[in-house]
């Protein structure tokens, strides 16, 4: 009985199985690369709050240490937005008539929390306690 198919079709057959596994492999590696990237995960955009503020500034530029603002940072699990009073501490002897310190002023005279945009939202899954790690030595 002669043969159905060539001989050069198993390898065609191997060749195409090959290319379809590494097909799917870069295609799923793809997916993974768009979904961690910035353009999904929003990374290093920044979100509109009431009042501008850096912690860059803050922190690295004039040297506060973050349980300054953050009091709770070591016995909460959670850093916490600090109150406008301790804004004020500083704020009420600097940079007095800056227009942009004005909602942090507004705040202060009315007792009104200022509403800030959150920055981390973690997924519900992930439980993140900051006083372990700040009571362990690891810096903010």
């Amino acid at each position: 009985m002669s043969q159905i198919f060539h001989r050069s079709t198993n390898t065609l057959s191997r060749a195409t199985i090959f290319g379809a596994v590494f097909v799917v492999a870069v295609l799923a590696w793809v997916a993974m690369e768009v979904q961690r990237s910035p353009y999904i995960t929003y990374a290093g955009v920044r979100k509109p709050q009431p009042v501008p503020f850096s912690h860059q500034h803050h922190v690295t530029g004039l040297g506060l240490d973050c349980r300054y603002c953050h009091t709770s940072v070591e016995t909460s699990s959670f850093a916490g937005v600090p109150p406008t009073k301790t804004c004020m501490n500083c704020h009420s002897q600097i940079w007095t008539n800056a227009e942009l310190l004005e909602p942090v002023r507004v705040s202060y005279r009315t007792g009104q929390s200022i509403a800030w945009t959150r920055v981390h939202d973690l997924p519900d899954y992930v439980y993140f306690n900051h006083s372990i790690h700040v009571n362990k030595g690891i810096g903010c």
